[in-house]
């Protein structure tokens, strides 16, 4: 009896030992395994690190590689796209007709003859690199909209000019003119800046609303924007004018259009941005640009422009802004990953309307007969001294 108790006993102590060992093991298989999957994570949590584009900073610099320009300042630091003339900063060359005016009579029509817009006269003009820009904006607004009453009214004019409607405008508000800058004080003296209307009965205010509304939201594409509006009054001391339209350039309408910034704003914030740390920017087209302003010396400004591997220049433009220095924009080429981004989206877009759509036969395009060849603006460079 007792050696049976005694056996039993034994078997238990044994049982319980086994599981105890049984238990200790799967502890450790347990730790192990945990180590492990710790170890990858942190594997694959480094790779992404070192993926993310924000981590590369040499994608928002520019070249190391670079080379000087010398410029004289009295010859550009008061002209270019990017000038600020306002209430507060007179345009050095008031009294001399731009150098590149171009009438917009001359883009009027399509190659087949069509007239898309009107003019008040032959007389309208701007410079020649805006020229273009409206004519292409123009063009795809009729196609879009096969709106043909757009008219242009008014571009550059003379001091004369100005210092009339100036004059008028003031003596029938018995105050200082809200709606028009003194003569000299004027942008438009530079052809950079054009007033729309619209050539139908009683020649209604333009609002940039209804049809033209396309304008509104797409006018940066082409470096345009609405230069004043009405929450800017209290920074530009002009009125909302959905009228007036102004020329900038790619990228900087685009930009200001999505930071709603104003021009004398815009002049502001891009002074926050140099050489070493310029304002990287991929336009609608997939372009990319550095942007970076430099203060202007006494006499004379050298400005740093970026060489390639091949010790080339980029294309750039340089602009002062008609107070104290330069804006330089320089086109880096295509954006290789905003394009892939691009076509990823674009390719994902596609199969999922085809596989939504796929009972129903592709129509065919068909001409209306009014298609024109876009004018593309040259790039206007500095070379290299």
């Amino acid at each position: 009896m007792s050696q049976n108790i005694w056996r039993n006993l034994k078997y238990k102590n044994v049982a319980v030992l086994l599981a105890v060992i049984l238990i200790f093991i799967l502890i450790i298989a347990s730790s192990c395994s945990n180590s492990e999957s710790d170890n990858n994570r942190n594997v694959v949590s480094t790779v992404a690190n070192q993926q993310r584009p924000e981590n590369d900073k040499s994608k928002n610099m520019l070249s190391k590689n670079s080379a000087y320009v010398e410029v004289v300042n009295a010859d550009t630091l008061y002209s270019g796209n990017l000038i600020l003339v306002n209430r507060n900063y007179e345009y050095k060359y008031k009294d001399q007709e731009p150098d590149n005016l171009t009438s917009m009579y001359d883009y009027s029509t399509t190659k087949k003859g069509k007239m898309i817009f009107a003019l008040t006269d032959s007389s309208v003009s701007v410079s020649q690199n805006f020229a273009v820009a409206l004519k292409n904006m123009i063009t795809d607004f009729y196609r879009s909209t096969k709106n043909d009453t757009l008219m242009l009214r008014s571009g550059y004019r003379t001091v004369e000019e100005q210092k009339e409607l100036y004059d008028d405008d003031t003596e029938s508000t018995g105050s200082a003119s809200t709606k028009y800058n003194k003569e000299g004080f004027s942008e438009s003296h530079t052809g950079l800046s054009i007033d729309l209307g619209i050539n139908t009965d009683g020649y209604p205010s333009y609002k940039g609303t209804g049809d033209f509304k396309w304008i509104t939201d797409n006018a940066a594409k082409y470096g345009i924007i609405t230069r004043y509006t009405k929450d800017k009054q209290s920074v530009t001391s002009i009125q909302g004018e959905p009228w007036h339209l102004r020329y900038v350039g790619v990228p900087h309408a685009e930009i200001m259009t999505e930071k709603g910034l104003c021009l004398e704003e815009y002049e502001d914030f891009l002074k926050g941005y140099s050489y070493d740390k310029p304002l990287m920017y991929t336009s609608s087209e997939n372009i990319k640009y550095g942007v970076y302003y430099i203060k202007a010396g006494k006499d004379k400004t050298n400005i740093q422009i970026p060489l390639d591997e091949n010790d080339e220049q980029y294309s750039y433009e340089l602009s002062g802004n008609n107070i104290d220095g330069f804006i330089i924009t320089v086109n880096l080429g295509e954006d290789s990953e905003a394009m892939a981004a691009q076509f990823s989206d674009t390719t994902t877009s596609s199969i999922t309307e085809a596989a939504v759509n796929n009972s129903t036969q592709p129509t065919q395009a068909t001409s209306d007969g009014d298609s024109d060849s876009v004018i593309t603006a040259s790039t206007t460079t500095v070379p290299l001294q």
